[in-house]
């Protein structure tokens, strides 16, 4: 089986890090508890890319349970490249479309 190794964009770090301050400051523990939901989701998605749905050319998106949040991603041979983790009630193809250009 082939394992695949994940790899974030910094802007993707950045969308972490930014979404779980926001939730801190919204209720204390709250960030974690997203992080820890994006972890899982990302653990899911190293099991088989491939399951979630083709949203924009090639990046695929994964839906956060209980946040509403996705993770963009595209996959290059055993690499799942993390472009952008955001809210679902933005645009994403105005967010994130241009990171994917620029790399």
């Amino acid at each position: 089986m082939l394992r695949y190794k994940l790899v974030f964009t910094p802007e993707a770090k950045e969308d972490v890090e930014t979404s779980a301050q926001y939730y801190d400051s919204q209720l204390k523990g709250l960030g974690r508890r997203f992080k820890s939901e994006v972890k899982r989701q990302l653990l899911l998605l190293k099991q088989n890319p491939f399951t979630r749905t083709i949203r924009y050319e090639n990046v695929r998106f994964a839906l956060i349970e209980k946040f509403p949040y996705s993770i963009h991603y595209t996959i290059d041979n055993n690499h799942i490249v993390v472009h952008a983790v955001i809210c679902d009630y933005r645009n994403p193809k105005e967010y994130w479309v241009h990171r994917v250009s620029s790399e």
